[in-house]
């Protein structure tokens, strides 16, 4: 990795594409959303997937966006941290299959399938455990987009708009689960995902400036892409709310055969903070 520099003299035009966020100090100005840093699978959860131990925990190392949870903390923001690992309840899916795809591979809101499309759960519908599981998954989601929904609102009342960023990770090479497409696609260091409805032009070019002139390679829409908006502000295409979403190539701070991370981390987060504190949060 090239050495991080961080450059906000020429990032200055960014203020344009935040929303008007007016002047409490108290109310914290972005929303950082973290849904796949954990890796917390309950007991009621337990017996129901189908791996051994260490097939479960190779899963869990190449599935969870480890360490975003602490590499986008920032003072000033607030963090919707999803509780509980993806591989419970994916708070990022949509519930209908119309809607998401991901079902189809057994990777909706509740994963019966694995990255390399073995088997994980059992099917939720072929024992009372099971629906108890599903069940106590849905109540999981439905929670989640519930603090997130309110996190949301509570930015609309007090400032009349709303920035939510996206924190991900990515592995370095691709997962049998991605579309085939990506095997074709580079995998940079930073990719951004941006919505047509909900990610300003100037918010975008802004992000890719600030982590080019960092030294960091950087992508848009690649190898993922899009971010996430909470309903109803989703569906009624609210444009006060505004959403990026931030991907971290994985191999920039730990070591993804171990799940440790490496020396640069830290400057990989101070990146990232960075990033939120300067370039987004007003300046007073």
């Amino acid at each position: 990795m090239k050495s991080i520099k961080l450059v906000s003299a020429a990032l200055q035009k960014c203020k344009s594409c935040l929303p008007a966020f007016g002047k409490t100090a108290e109310q914290p100005r972005i929303i950082v959303h973290i849904p796949h840093s954990s890796t917390n699978i309950p007991k009621v959860f337990q017996q129901e997937f189908l791996p051994e131990k260490e097939k479960l925990h190779s899963e869990l190392l190449c599935m969870t966006d480890w360490y975003t949870d602490e590499l986008f903390a920032c003072p000033g923001c607030l963090a919707v941290v999803h509780q509980f690992s993806r591989l419970v309840c994916d708070p990022e899916r949509f519930l209908d299959p119309e809607d998401e795809m991901m079902w189809q591979k057994g990777m909706g809101m509740y994963y019966t399938r694995m990255s390399d499309g073995g088997l994980l759960k059992r099917s939720p519908l072929t024992s009372s455990a099971g629906v108890q599981a599903y069940g106590k998954a849905l109540k999981i989601y439905q929670q989640h987009h519930s603090r997130f929904r309110s996190a949301v609102q509570k930015q609309l009342t007090a400032f009349g708009g709303a920035l939510i960023i996206d924190g991900h990770s990515f592995s370095a090479s691709v997962l049998p689960y991605e579309p085939k497409g990506n095997q074709h696609l580079k995998r940079p260091e930073i990719c951004l995902g941006a919505d047509p409805v909900f990610t300003p032009d100037d918010l975008l070019a802004m992000a890719n400036e600030y982590f080019t002139k960092a030294g960091l390679e950087v992508a848009v829409n690649t190898p993922f892409a899009g971010t996430v908006v909470p309903e109803p502000f989703y569906s009624l295409q609210d444009k006060r709310v505004q959403s990026l979403m931030i991907e971290v190539n994985r191999s920039l701070y730990m070591d993804e055969r171990t799940g440790k991370k490496k020396e640069t981390f830290e400057e990989v987060k101070y990146c990232l903070q960075r990033f939120l504190k300067v370039l987004f949060l007003q300046k007073k």
